[in-house]
């Protein structure tokens, strides 16, 4: 199977888009992105978005469209193609879906999507949600080797405020696999009332790449900026990350005070007797 470069793939997305109404007009948002990291327990899902002009959208999949993904070990001479099942409507889009099972036995994976028009063969290979060019690279690792617990930090920042409940959510099941995500606190309300923190476990044997976004009034209102990412490391049971700020603006939270330290104030006191 032939590569696609960049410059290809490009030149392809203007000519569709520039070509007759029988054609598809665009394809993108793969997910996931380029530099994405699995283990090789993970089955791994590929999503594509497909818009065609009074085809695609809320009334269900348009019958004009498939889609395709190809995957290989990198190095390997041959890709794999898998054949991709319409999913759900994204707005004006349909999204299609694929999966590379777990198994692969690969390091690190390579991979694209073509989305072909039947009605007049034209094809689309298009960029990830990072807005890469194909092909993409999956990097394959091992899991943690034992229970971290992960300490998240937000801030949200002058001007913006939430309604109720602060949550944050992402790309593991402790973290509800992108759903409402898990509920915020508050550690020193009074000094800084604007400032969330939540313990979450990643249990041993997880991924520990791993991506999270913030969601406020409620858990109801995403960021709508790109996701934030970490490594788990699992040198240590515990690991606290940085402060966040809402939509990545510069955190601008007071600090909670730290508490003072018995033992060394005993050792002050003592100089002054």
């Amino acid at each position: 199977m032939k590569l696609v470069s960049g410059l290809a793939a490009a030149a392809m997305l203007i000519t569709l888009a520039s070509s007759a109404m029988g054609a598809v007009g665009w394809c993108g948002q793969i997910w996931p992105c380029n530099g994405a990291m699995y283990t090789s327990n993970d089955d791994i899902d590929v999503y594509v978005q497909v818009w065609k002009d009074g085809c695609t959208g809320p009334s269900g999949p348009c019958a004009d469209v498939e889609a395709y993904l190809y995957y290989r070990c990198v190095g390997d001479p041959d890709f794999i193609e898998v054949p991709m099942v319409y999913n759900v409507p994204v707005g004006n889009n349909d999204e299609y879906k694929g999966t590379i099972p777990a198994g692969h036995g690969c390091n690190q994976i390579e991979f694209y999507v073509k989305v072909v028009d039947v009605t007049d063969a034209t094809e689309c290979y298009g960029q990830d949600q990072c807005g890469n060019d194909p092909n993409f690279i999956i990097d394959i690792t091992q899991v943690t080797s034992q229970d971290v617990t992960v300490r998240f930090h937000l801030c949200l920042t002058n001007g913006i405020e939430t309604t109720g409940d602060v949550c944050v959510t992402g790309s593991h099941g402790v973290l509800t696999n992108w759903g409402n995500g898990v509920v915020m606190s508050q550690p020193c309300p009074d000094q800084s009332p604007k400032l969330y923190q939540v313990d979450v476990l990643f249990p041993a044997g997880s991924n520990p790449y791993v991506e999270y976004k913030y969601r406020k009034d409620g858990c109801e209102t995403w960021e709508s900026t790109g996701n934030h990412s970490f490594t788990i490391d699992d040198s240590s049971s515990f690991q606290d990350l940085w402060v966040d700020g809402w939509e990545y603006n510069t955190p601008d939270c007071p600090d909670c005070p730290t508490a003072a330290d018995p033992t060394q104030w005993g050792t002050i006191k003592a100089l002054y007797r």
